[in-house]
């Protein structure tokens, strides 16, 4: 199997995936899975595929996630590798495949497409429903990814108990760390507003770029909160600004910056919002926010699901993995508030987004051991 495995991952590196285009990954996975029985369905909108794949009927229904999409390779010639060309080198007593999306994410694809094939083809009358859900913009806005794809499964009452994301999560080595939840992520796009006018004249403009520096600087320097048990502290961060004509001798009459919130479980988006339209009382700041929650915080207890995966993790790895629920988000946050358990887990993330992006080999097959000892412990 570990044959299989290595050409499906180079399959899938090869295939220029850059968000959305799918180039035919799911094409592939979807043809391993039909073989096993699985009914596999595409789901398509706005110019997203979607692949999900089922086996069997009822609960429990544990689903993998995934996606296929990736992020462009950037400057080709500075790979040392071209960056679809899949090539697998010897590093020390490492196999290494090297190509954009060989961590993020298709290693854990074909890990979990595999694990799946094997489990079914050993016990093909399993108890409840096994499945798999790609989509090919993760990496992008996600418009008709896994949040179409979550209406349609509440839509048609497929809750999945279990869902593991096969994200690169491990810090050093496969095992060790598993994501157990995920801040929740809001944008806004700020429009601060004065009067534009003269510098030589200060008495007859109202500098926005001044009312803008003050807004900022108060919200970069105000402690949200501490964070709990679970979570870090909540982080602020200014992440674009644009103000003014160009021209040195004119104050400007408005002024732009993007910002985000990486927010924890002390925190709402009604809370955040509440601050910031206090702020601007306070500082009599007149502004236009436009808001964009693009996820909520949630987090995994301990339970079967979470017991049952860190148990086999230590089996196979021989070391007891860190729970964390640090970092960005992932589409973990689209099937969480169906009522899903959620984890994440998968290869080194070092690599992930950079030039010569790459995974370990013996990684990923420890990630389709790990998902099939996941099937046998819940589904037989």
């Amino acid at each position: 199997m570990s044959d299989m495995l290595l050409k499906l991952v180079q399959d899938l590196v090869t295939r220029p995936s850059i968000t959305p285009d799918d180039h035919g990954c799911q094409t592939v996975i979807r043809e391993i899975l039909s073989e096993k029985g699985f009914s596999c369905l595409t789901l398509k909108e706005n110019q997203t595929d979607n692949l999900l794949a089922l086996h069997g009927n009822g609960h429990p229904f544990i689903l993998f996630l995934g996606h296929t999409d990736v992020v462009p390779p950037g400057d080709e010639k500075a790979w040392t590798h071209p960056p679809f060309d899949a090539v697998v080198t010897k590093n020390k007593d490492a196999t290494v495949l090297y190509g954009r999306g060989s961590a993020d994410m298709k290693g854990s694809d074909a890990a979990m497409t595999l694990a799946l094939a094997d489990f079914v083809g050993e016990y093909p009358n399993h108890r409840g429903t096994v499945g798999l859900l790609l989509t090919s913009n993760e990496e992008g806005d996600a418009k008709g990814g896994t949040p179409f794809v979550a209406e349609y499964l509440k839509k048609h009452s497929l809750i999945p108990d279990h869902c593991l994301v096969g994200e690169p999560s491990a810090l050093e080595r496969f095992g060790d760390q598993l994501k157990i939840g995920r801040r929740g992520s809001l944008s806004c796009d700020v429009t601060v507003l004065g009067t534009q006018g003269h510098v030589a004249y200060p008495e007859k403009c109202d500098n926005a770029a001044h009312h803008a520096a003050l807004l900022m600087a108060a919200l970069s320097q105000k402690k949200w909160d501490d964070g709990n048990e679970a979570f870090p502290p909540t982080s602020f961060q200014i992440t674009n600004i644009r103000c003014g004509s160009g021209a040195e001798n004119m104050a400007p009459g408005s002024c732009f910056f993007m910002c985000n919130w990486r927010f924890n479980s002390e925190q709402t988006p009604q809370s955040i919002k509440k601050i910031f339209n206090d702020l601007l009382i306070q500082y009599k700041i007149k502004a236009q926010p436009v808001w964009r929650l693009n996820g909520l915080p949630f987090l995994t207890k301990k339970g079967l699901f979470l017991d049952t995966l860190q148990s086999i993790i230590k089996e196979e790895t021989g070391f007891e993995p860190k729970l964390s629920t640090s970092g960005g988000t992932s589409d973990g946050r689209f099937i969480a508030p169906l009522g899903s358990e959620v984890v994440e887990i998968g290869p080194c993330g070092a690599s992930i987004h950079k030039i010569d992006e790459c995974v370990n080999i013996q990684d990923l097959k420890k990630m389709q051991s790990v998902c099939t000892q996941l099937l046998k412990k819940l589904a037989v």
